[in-house]
């Protein structure tokens, strides 16, 4: 009676210490790592430091998994444990496919980290080997790399498979068409309560808003309990069955005032927004910023301009401040873009006054400094525009004094300003901003820095106060004297070139054509020297677009309102002439560097000369005669024809040369067409004689050379 429990005991423990053993000599004690003769066949590593004893198989492969699949079964009772089950198994239910995908997302992060940990031990072992070789003790035999037995394969382990198409219906799908039932569900019967005289319109709405409330409720518990997506439908669901019930409080019923029920749905709207950061939903957040839009619209309350726009400001900036705190993009652009349009359809009245004004520029200031550190470019170039837009429209209705004008168009200011700075601390244009941002951003920035000016230029011109009517080169004299120095002191290229076409805009709008064409070649000169002498970057460029711009306005404005039959080598366009000339000459040979903008500063010098030449010739003498107006003109494209083949072989410039061959060939096609049959005696002689002392020249030029 004594023997029997203690050989008991002895064979349960022998079985323990057996426990989970898959082949002969796992019992056995674990040396240290090294070689060392197996007493049977060897079912693991001979080294290995590391055994998954009692847990996993010590010689298992992939078929045995870990002993966690649903498909495993062991002869003995309890699957071959020697212990009590931990766990209490629940009732014979069947695995459902949410089960199954756990069970094998488990396997598979087993296996990778069985193997991980066995590839781990045999590169402790190999240095460990390594380090014996090194040391004066004597060389142990050497032993073949021990094979190691990996539970699954080393391939990759496969993806998780997708939900198909009765596992998405069955928990997304039918989501979403009960939810969308409840709510017609609920509006239907409300209808028909009040079609019917069932309940009374108080209990009605009370109903409503109290189931809304407790499906919310329960939503949150589901929420809580770990069903996200279905717990979110249902705070969403009961978040409309409150809308329902107050809308028809305050609008059909007429329990309350509407401006009562706005403030209620209002709140109902904060509520689930703070329920949606809460738990961090998205989802609910843009339904409740829905809900808050459109109740306004829905209870179609009294015209009140003024009210409208403030809710609209408070619901949208509000919103769009928690989406920017949350980093939720999509909540960020329905908050700004529907504040601005619902604003502009419902709030026009109240946008002509200086607090709407600023009211819609703090849109844009909110999506400026959100932009600057998120890279959202939709909503940084959209909401931008969009906010220009509206201020355009509002300024040009905003009446009063000049104080009032000026007020509004402050926050046109401050917008332009904002902008403005956030470009001066990273220009658009420099390589280090392209190298920070995408190609996306790049070009919206670059976009911007363009648009910025002259939108607020546009706005100015909108507000229409005294002194901009008068004196409307103030605003680009303002502008400029913002980019100028910007650029001069931070050595911007973009600044300093804006800041030049500022001034040289502030000159064209109180001097006349001439003289703006001067002041525009002279500007073209500074610029130029502000990046030879002083070496701020931008200056050539800037220089190039000045001389180009003081070109087109003299053959173009200047020229359309000349005198008629002026003093033709005196006069201010003949002047203007001679400043064009002369400084796009200085400039191309002071220009400092080889490249195309010296060769289209020596182009436009030298069209000035043919095309102002040609007009001073035929207006000079035409006064005498017509036909010698005629004659003159085409003396004249001779004589220049061989000036510009003679300078081509003297700098050995072939495209001189070659210009100077097409002048020639157009002067002879004007004489044999045009001189031939209007030109008379000697004028049509004359004519001739030119062009063939010309055709003489430049041949023997050519055969000489």
């Amino acid at each position: 009676m004594v023997a029997h429990p203690v050989r008991r005991r002895r064979r349960i423990g022998r079985s323990r210490r057996r426990a989970g053993r898959r082949g002969t000599g796992d019992g056995q004690r674990t040396h240290p790592a090294g070689p060392r003769a197996a007493r049977h066949r060897p079912p693991r590593l001979a080294d290995r430091a590391v055994r998954l004893r009692d847990v996993l198989c010590a010689n298992g492969r992939a078929r045995h998994r870990a002993w966690v699949d649903p498909r495993y079964r062991h002869h003995r009772r309890g699957d071959g444990r020697d212990y009590g089950r931990r766990i209490a198994t629940p009732g014979r239910r069947g695995v459902t496919d949410e089960q199954k995908d756990v069970i094998e997302q488990l396997e598979r992060r087993v296996a990778t980290l069985e193997n991980i940990v066995r590839r781990l031990t045999f590169v402790t072992n190999t240095s460990e080997q390594l380090r014996g070789i090194r040391s004066p003790t004597p060389k142990p035999q050497d032993t073949p790399a021990p094979a190691v037995y990996a539970l699954v394969p080393d391939t990759a382990a496969p993806a998780p498979r997708r939900d198909d198409l009765e596992q998405w219906f069955g928990q997304r799908g039918l989501l979403a068409v009960g939810v969308a039932a409840l709510l017609i569900a609920a509006g239907l019967f409300l209808k028909y309560a009040f079609d019917r005289g069932w309940i009374s319109p108080l209990l009605r709405s009370i109903g409503a808003v109290a189931v809304g409330i407790a499906v919310a409720a329960w939503g949150h518990d589901r929420i809580r309990r770990g069903m996200r997506g279905y717990g979110a439908a249902m705070i969403g669901a009961g978040g409309g069955l409150v809308y329902l019930g107050l809308w028809a409080a305050a609008g059909p019923y007429a329990l309350m005032e509407r401006r009562v029920g706005i403030l209620l749905l209002a709140l109902t709207t904060v509520a689930v927004t703070m329920l949606a950061l809460h738990h961090e939903i998205e989802g609910l957040a843009i339904w409740a910023l829905g809900g808050a839009y459109l109740a306004p619209m829905i209870l179609a309350t009294a015209p009140n301009p003024q009210g409208f726009l403030g809710y609209l400001e408070v619901i949208g900036l509000g919103t769009a401040i928690t989406a920017y705190a949350m980093n939720w993009r999509p909540t960020f652009n329905v908050a700004l873009f529907g504040y601005l349009i619902l604003a502009s359809a419902g709030a026009a009245p109240a946008i002509a006054t200086p607090l709407g004004t600023w009211l819609v520029a703090a849109a844009a200031l909110l999506a400026l400094h959100v932009t600057l550190r998120r890279s959202w470019p939709e909503a940084r170039v959209g909401i931008l525009l969009i906010a220009w837009v509206i201020l355009a429209i509002g300024l040009a209705g905003v009446v009063g004094s000049d104080g009032t004008r000026w007020l509004a168009l402050g926050a046109a200011a401050a917008v332009t300003g904002v902008l403005w700075w956030q470009q001066l601390i990273r220009d658009p244009f420099s390589p280090e901003t392209e190298r920070a941002l995408g190609v996306t951003d790049v070009a919206v920035e670059r976009l911007l820095f363009i648009v910025n000016p002259v939108a607020f230029m546009l706005l100015a011109n909108a507000v229409q106060t005294r002194l901009l009517q008068d004196s409307f080169q103030v605003v680009p004299a303002a502008l400029a004297a913002a980019y100028l120095p910007a650029g001069w002191v931070r050595r911007n290229a973009s600044h300093l070139i804006t800041g030049f076409l500022l001034v040289a805009l502030a000159i064209a709008f109180p001097w006349p054509a001439a003289s703006v064409t001067i002041g525009w070649t002279v500007l073209a000169l500074t610029a130029l020297a502000a990046e030879r002498e002083a070496g701020r970057p931008g200056g050539r460029h800037a220089a190039a677009a000045l001389a180009t711009a003081a070109w087109v306005c003299l053959f173009s404005a200047a020229l359309s309102v000349r005198e008629y039959q002026p003093s033709v080598f005196t006069d201010s366009w003949a002047l203007a002439l001679y400043v064009v000339v002369a400084g796009t000459a200085v400039a191309a040979r002071w220009w400092g560097t080889p490249g195309k903008l010296v060769s289209l500063m020596w182009a436009l010098s030298g069209s000035a000369v043919f095309a102002g030449g040609s007009i001073q010739l035929h207006e000079y003498f035409a006064r005498m005669a017509p036909l010698a107006g005629d004659l003159a003109l085409s003396v004249w494209w001779l004589l220049f024809a061989g000036g510009l083949v003679f300078l081509g072989f003297r700098l050995n410039h072939k495209l001189i040369r070659s210009i100077g061959l097409g002048v020639a060939a157009f002067a002879g096609l004007k004489i044999v067409l045009y001189d031939l049959a209007n030109l008379q005696a000697l004028y049509r002689v004359g004519s001739f004689f030119a062009l063939a002392n010309s055709g003489v020249l430049a041949s023997w030029r050519l055969l000489t050379t």
